[in-house]
């Protein structure tokens, strides 16, 4: 019962409905009650006519005024010596006629006496409802007391009565058509609003704002889902940096202890390894916290030309002795944040270059989206762990060397900085060896 309710959605979008109908039917049966009394007009008027030349004219000049109406489509028979009234079917259409006619026929002194469509034509039944193709019959009474009987021959055939229904069905259909999209719309832009929401909150979770809470009980309640979800999640995030710093801040006195205490170890070798140690301790602490950060994301949305960026890495790159091919268009701007864009793309062009040797790098520009490929010849990925690469800390090296390994954060850092710019990355094994990385960047 609660889904019926006045300020729900089914409730709001049933009184639509309810209401819209009725309104949309009498409509329907408005015009065609225009459209039917053109028909009506017409036969009132020729009747009408004939009963007043009729009158106008003498009785034994009735006969060519006769013959000669009987070309406007009316049959016109003299009941003298007739005391037996044709039977005839009227329905609602026939009997609108006989009010008309009578007003009409009032100052002519004449009357109806009978209307309706002829008996054994086809009407159902005397007082059916629908309105019948079949010759109407009219029994009129002169001033002088000469009945004549009048039909009104093929007044309905299947194809006039068809063009009278059109408009009908029309008004009906077209009205039907726009509630139906008024329904639709009610009902999908509330979810527009949320979709735009759930982006919003994809793209930077920080800045998002909470989803107004508006609109039927159904789209309130799932609002108010949504902002209470979103705020748990931007607590947790904020836990989960607080802590990493505290945990930093924390492990920075111990460490210090260490390295002051390394520098009395006699053993110059025995020193080396256990400064090399803590330098790589204080990297991955401090990689684990920009992670966790996520630096660069206070940066505002600018216009960035991808190929330059690219440049720049393949630059800096080949001062430090590396190989670096860059191919592509003279430009392929889109909009971003530029120092976390060069930073993810910095970090797979290092993975490229350090277990491959080189790097092969490629921008095809389209009028959607911007593709970045990485290649190189190195040993690529087992096809089970191309996913878990991804993961914060997970390195297919194990060696815990930073010279061979890092600390399993590139991968991680650039797919969060893509898909906060609404791409993504995924990784391939090349047929003729090696790995390629492609991005996907959307031009916004």
């Amino acid at each position: 019962m609660s889904s019926l309710l006045p300020g729900s959605l089914a409730g709001r979008m049933t009184l639509v409905l309810v209401a819209g109908l009725p309104l949309v039917v009498v409509a329907g049966i408005a015009v065609g009650t225009v459209t039917m009394g053109g028909g009506q007009a017409s036969l009132v008027d020729r009747v009408v006519t004939l009963v007043a030349a009729a009158e106008a004219t003498p009785a034994a000049g009735r006969p060519a005024v006769f013959a000669g109406v009987e070309r406007a489509g009316l049959s016109i028979r003299d009941l003298a010596g007739t005391d037996v009234s044709p039977a005839v079917s009227p329905d609602w259409f026939t009997d609108r006629l006989r009010g008309r006619l009578a007003t009409e026929l009032l100052p002519l002194g004449a009357r109806v006496l009978a209307i309706g469509h002829m008996a054994g034509t086809g009407a159902s039944s005397p007082g059916h409802h629908w309105p019948s193709w079949e010759p109407i019959l009219v029994v009129v009474e002169l001033s002088d007391g000469t009945r004549l009987q009048v039909v009104a021959r093929g007044r309905w055939s299947p194809l006039e009565l068809m063009g009278r229904l059109v408009p009908i069905l029309l008004v009906i259909g077209i009205g039907l058509t726009g509630l139906a999209i008024l329904v639709a719309r009610r009902v999908t832009r509330p979810l527009g609003r949320f979709a735009e929401a759930t982006v919003r909150f994809g793209a930077d979770v920080a800045a998002a704002e909470p989803l107004d809470q508006e609109g039927p009980s159904e789209i309130r309640e799932v609002a108010r889902a949504f902002n209470t979800m979103q705020e748990q999640i931007r607590r947790l995030l904020d836990g989960r940096t607080h802590m990493l710093a505290a945990v930093s801040h924390d492990l920075r006195t111990p460490l210090t202890r260490l390295r002051l205490r390394t520098e009395f170890v006699e053993d110059d070798e025995e020193r080396t390894k256990m400064l090399k140690d803590l330098d790589e301790m204080e990297a991955m602490i401090h990689a684990a916290i920009a992670y966790a950060r996520g630096d660069g994301r206070d940066e505002s949305p600018v216009a960035v030309d991808i190929v330059s960026l690219l440049a720049e890495v393949r630059m800096e790159l080949a001062e430090a002795g590396h190989r670096v091919n860059l191919e592509g268009p003279p430009r392929a701007p889109c909009e971003g944040q530029p120092l976390a864009l060069k930073r993810a793309l910095r970090n797979l062009v290092d993975n490229a270059v350090n277990y491959g040797g080189h790097a092969d790098l490629c921008v095809t520009a389209r009028s959607l989206n911007i593709t970045i490929t990485v290649d190189d010849d190195g040993p690529g990925i087992p096809a089970t762990e191309i996913e878990k690469v991804f993961t914060p800390f997970y390195r297919l090296e194990r060696s815990r060397s930073r010279d061979t390994g890092g600390v399993g954060l590139g991968l991680a850092v650039a797919r969060a900085v893509i898909r906060e710019h609404g791409g993504d990355i995924t990784l391939s094994n090349r047929p003729q060896g090696g790995l390629r990385q492609t991005v996907v960047l959307p031009r916004r």
